[in-house]
Parts: structure tokens; C-alpha cells; sequence
């Protein structure tokens, strides 16, 4: 009798618990404004950086996707909104360099200080507009950093960077920051309204 009554209790337990947190999920459905129909245009690129607008416009299309919150609308004429973004900035530094010593590297001049890592620095200014009007539904700005290794100069043949390896780790670094801000992007835009 006690094991049945164990057993019931389990079951009411793991039949109730679920539905619970289901309901105190703070999962939104909508948009700012109930809109459900949104156009993303292509982000407005008013950094020296070519190309950039190209990995944040896609990565915010498929978080907007992802999440099922709107339908992804080609033409501006049969979306409720525009969320439009704007890359404000990109600041790439260099980070922690390595002084050669005499007596590490023979074909380097003595002293030559080679960076082995860079940040950058990526800023963003997004906004979802009502069409047909300038009324703003929702804006943001999003600033946020990312670690690349350089190129490593080891064999003596090699004196100088690889400008090829530096120009591909910075896409990648791109292509990365792009996913994780437009990640936290949608993920504002969906919690703040």
C-alpha cells in the first residue's frame, strides 16, 4: 500500500512539474508593438571595413528564424516593421606582443616586438520602425569584444606576417561576433518590450 502510494505521488509529481514551469516560462510570442511580420534589410556599413554589413544581416536573419517569434519578409510592403541596424564601429588593437630576444631568434632584429593576439571591437545600433512611419518600436546598441590569434613567425624564411592568415582570422572573428551579437540582440529586443 505505501509503495502505491509512493508511486502516485511520483506520478502526480512529475506529471504537474513540467506544466508548471511551462507556465512561468517568460518566453515571449511577439514582437515590440505585436508586430509578426518584419523585413531586414541589409545593415548600413558606415565603418572602412568591406563586406561586414554582409555576416550581421545574415546572422540576424537566422536568429530571427531561429526563434519563430515573426515571419521574415522579403519586401517592405508586406512587413508590419523594419529592423534595421547600423555597425557603427570596429576597432581591431593589438593585445599581448613578444619582444625578441638576441638570443631566441636569429633572423629578426634584436628588439622586434611582434603582437601574438588582437581584440576587436564591434559596435552596433539597431532599431525595429512601424512602417509607413518613423515611430520606433525598440532600439539598442550593442558593443562587444573578441580575442584572434596572429600569424606566428617561426620558420626563418618567414620575416614578416601572413597577411592572408590575418585577413582570414579577422573575417572569422567577424563572422563569430556577428552570430553571438545578434544573438543577444533579438534576445533584448524580445525581453525589454
Amino acid at each position: 500500500m505505501k509503495a502505491i502510494f509512493v508511486l502516485f505521488i511520483l506520478t502526480i509529481t512529475t506529471a504537474v512539474m513540467p506544466s508548471c514551469a511551462y507556465k512561468l516560462s517568460t518566453h515571449l510570442e511577439v514582437l515590440p508593438g505585436n508586430v509578426r511580420r518584419i523585413q531586414v534589410p541589409l545593415f548600413k556599413n558606415v565603418t572602412m571595413e568591406p563586406g561586414v554589413e554582409v555576416f550581421f544581416t545574415n546572422s540576424l536573419k537566422s536568429e530571427a528564424l531561429r526563434s519563430r517569434v515573426a515571419t521574415l519578409e522579403n519586401n517592405e510592403s508586406d512587413a508590419e516593421a523594419i529592423l534595421q541596424g547600423h555597425i557603427v564601429g570596429i576597432e581591431i588593437l593589438a593585445g599581448d606582443s613578444t619582444v625578441i630576444e638576441p638570443s631566441k631568434d636569429d633572423f629578426l632584429p634584436d628588439g622586434t616586438v611582434l603582437a601574438s593576439q588582437y581584440t576587436m571591437t564591434v559596435d552596433v545600433f539597431m532599431e525595429l520602425k512601424k512602417k509607413g512611419s518613423n515611430a520606433v518600436l525598440w532600439s539598442g546598441t550593442f558593443k562587444q569584444a573578441k580575442n584572434f590569434s596572429a600569424a606566428q613567425i617561426t620558420l626563418p624564411v618567414i620575416n614578416t606576417s601572413n597577411s592572408l592568415y590575418n585577413q582570414s582570422a579577422k573575417r572569422q572573428t567577424l563572422d563569430a561576433l556577428s552570430k553571438e551579437m545578434m544573438q543577444a540582440a533579438f534576445d533584448s529586443m524580445l525581453e525589454n518590450f
